[in-house]
């Protein structure tokens, strides 16, 4: 149980100092627009990946719904990177069919899909047109298809990309609190006092964090509506071409209508975040992030500052030898790659742990 306990300690000791990294990194991230970035590099890949001059992704970003969606829109002052954090797929096969037609008509799209001047966008727009049939509604579900899959490829460079920040955010936060895994690992286990008042904390934080984490959320309300008596709209089959419902020979057949009085989910209406939202929500983003910055600092890790010996204060370069100076390089690069895995990692490996301990005790006192 003893070894288990030094761990318990060290781990909330790391997971502290991921919180720390992590906070950071969300402040840079809204600082730099790098969740916008990176958005904006997956718009080159899909619509100018062979195209130097980038026609189409110039279009694209021109559009009035695209710069509605924008931080910058509307201000002639503003500075740094203009555009949005996030786009719906619904809003990219909007904006992309506007960009593509330029006022034409829908009939005209295979035309308009032929003269694209990338090829490999051609390529992909005109395989999403032959899967669907030629339907519209169908070829519009497979480009917003198309942009939620590149999308979560996106996610995956922006999870790398700030995973190798984090390790030299982690690699910075190592030396400046002097976060050495290796003398924090005998501190622990020569120091019991210190010891106990941290596995303490940890459990105390784990607990705090379960009964946040089992708070009931509140559900949407589910309305009931009435089941509909007559179509509101036509059905669309092959590109532009409305299917007329009192046609006997129409080979579409209506749904069945739902049960009067029976509660129906209604469907979520689409929205956008404009200009001033989005600029709001990032705005409330960055100073949230700052005041956990500013908490984890005066609270957490200060507590944990003093009892552990964190910091260069009393520590003497001079009485190192070659031994004592390679094993603190160690000691740094071992919590840089442990604060680049993430809080979460820490936190609920942390959580297994303070679980197992806990069971242990237990059955020891039964014993």
């Amino acid at each position: 149980m003893q070894i288990l306990t030094v761990v318990i300690g060290l781990i909330f000791v790391l997971l502290l100092l991921s919180l720390l990294a992590t906070t950071m990194m969300e402040l840079l991230s809204s600082l730099f627009s790098l969740r916008a970035r990176n958005l904006v590099k997956a718009l080159r890949n899909m619509l100018a990946s062979d195209d130097r001059n980038e026609t189409l992704v110039d279009e694209f970003r021109a559009n009035s719904l695209y710069r509605h969606l924008t931080q910058q829109y509307g201000s002639r002052s503003a500075k740094g990177f203009s555009a949005p954090s996030y786009m719906s797929a619904e809003t990219f096969q909007s904006i992309l069919f506007d960009v593509i037609l330029k006022g034409d008509d829908v009939t005209n799209l295979q035309q308009r899909l032929d003269n694209l001047p990338d090829k490999d966008l051609k390529n992909v727009l005109n395989q999403l047109l032959r899967e669907s049939g030629g339907q519209l509604d169908l070829f519009r579900l497979e480009v917003q298809n198309w942009y939620n899959n590149v999308m979560d490829r996106a996610a995956g460079w922006y999870k790398r990309y700030t995973q190798k920040i984090l390790l030299f955010m982690g690699l910075g936060i190592a030396v400046v609190f002097n976060a050495d895994t290796v003398a924090l690992y005998d501190r622990l286990s020569n120091d019991p006092d210190t010891l106990a008042s941290l596995v303490a904390a940890a459990e105390s934080y784990v607990e705090t964090r379960e009964r946040a984490e089992s708070m009931p959320t509140q559900q949407p309300p589910v309305v009931t509506t009435p089941a509909p008596t007559t179509p509101t709209s036509p059905d669309f089959g092959q590109l532009g071409t409305p299917i007329n419902p009192l046609d006997s020979s129409a080979a579409a057949t209506p749904p069945p209508a739902p049960t009067t009085g029976q509660p129906v989910q209604e469907p979520v209406p689409a929205t956008y975040l404009y200009a001033s939202e989005e600029a709001d929500l990032a705005e409330a983003d960055f100073r949230q992030s700052l005041e956990e910055l500013k908490g984890l600092l005066n609270n957490e890790i200060a507590e944990i500052r003093r009892p552990l010996g964190l910091g260069w204060e009393g520590v003497n370069f001079r009485a190192m030898g070659p031994y004592e100076i390679i094993t603190k390089l160690l000691g740094f690069i071992l919590t840089a790659l442990a604060i680049s895995l993430g809080a979460p990692f820490w936190f609920d490996l942390l959580k297994k742990l303070v679980n197992i301990r806990s069971a242990g005790g237990t059955t020891y006192e039964n014993r």
